[in-house]
């Protein structure tokens, strides 16, 4: 009874106080204090969470930080969500349980989520069907530089969101074939007219999605929320230089969100791995 009690209150600041400097840390103590995250530990819970619903299982902590803190990355939507209008058409590229497709579509966006892992596709479609009034179609392909097919990585529960194409055939990891599209040939074939925003996450892959978009970056020129992981795009033989000399070289200039504002981007800040960038056309 203590614990669903002390569950209830945390579920209250986390939902109704709007982010602050340390929220984090009380939310994790009072989780570990009752006792909370270990009962809860191999379950799913239906809930709401900013506006919308949701279905989650805390195992995976992608999936933990939306369902007890109740948003992913506060300061990246800030900055990034208000350039998304009714009207706009958005890509959810590595969308993986659906976050920021669902996000987009509640702004009025027409949100297409692409996942092409079958355990992550289904998260994503059953949190669209949650959310019917919506336009987010979940799309099960992985955007990249041609199409066919590759073996992607089968990502462990404790962190869905991590799987990769191009796996080596000689790793140890469990693989599953996925089918793979350019960002232009999907446009083309859908008659999609405009690209207004996109969301870039896809562990390692993004010079090969932007290089199989480029058609569309160029006419389209949407804002894009890209992550920026050093050690993941190295596994594709690319360095984080190249990755944003490349955004760059197209026309965009790349700010990183702070507690204090938009700051331009120049590196990571020490102990960091990787970050999120919002790339606006210059």
């Amino acid at each position: 009874m203590f614990r669903r009690l002390a569950k209830s209150a945390l579920e209250i600041y986390a939902t109704r106080l709007p982010y602050h400097r340390g929220k984090w840390r009380v939310i994790e103590g009072g989780l570990s204090a009752f006792g909370i995250d270990a009962a809860d530990r191999g379950r799913e819970f239906e809930v709401e969470r900013q506006g919308l619903r949701w279905r989650l299982g805390p195992e995976c902590a992608m999936q933990r930080r939306l369902y007890y803190h109740a948003a992913l990355d506060p300061y990246d939507e800030r900055e990034f969500l208000p350039l998304i209008q009714p009207g706009s058409v958005f890509f959810d590229i590595g969308s993986y349980y659906g976050y920021y497709g669902l996000r987009a579509a509640q702004r009025g966006a027409r949100a297409f989520a692409f996942e092409p892992a079958g355990a992550n596709y289904q998260c994503l479609a059953q949190n669209a069907a949650l959310n019917p009034g919506l336009s987010c179609e979940a799309v099960r392909l992985a955007l990249s530089d041609s199409v066919g097919t590759v073996a992607m990585s089968v990502a462990q529960d404790g962190n869905r969101g991590t799987g990769r194409i191009d796996v080596p055939s000689d790793g140890g990891l469990a693989t599953e074939n996925v089918a793979t599209m350019t960002l232009d040939g999907f446009v083309r074939e859908r008659g999609i007219e405009r690209v207004d925003a996109l969301k870039l996450d896809v562990e390692g892959a993004e010079c090969k999605v932007l290089a199989g978009g480029a058609e569309t970056l160029t006419r389209c020129r949407p804002a894009m929320l890209m992550e920026y992981n050093p050690p993941c795009l190295e596994r594709f033989g690319v360095s984080g230089d190249a990755l944003l000399k490349m955004v760059r070289a197209m026309g965009y200039e790349i700010w990183r969100a702070k507690a204090a504002g938009r700051v331009k981007f120049q590196r990571l800040e020490p102990g960091e791995e990787y970050c999120n960038l919002v790339c606006r056309a210059a």
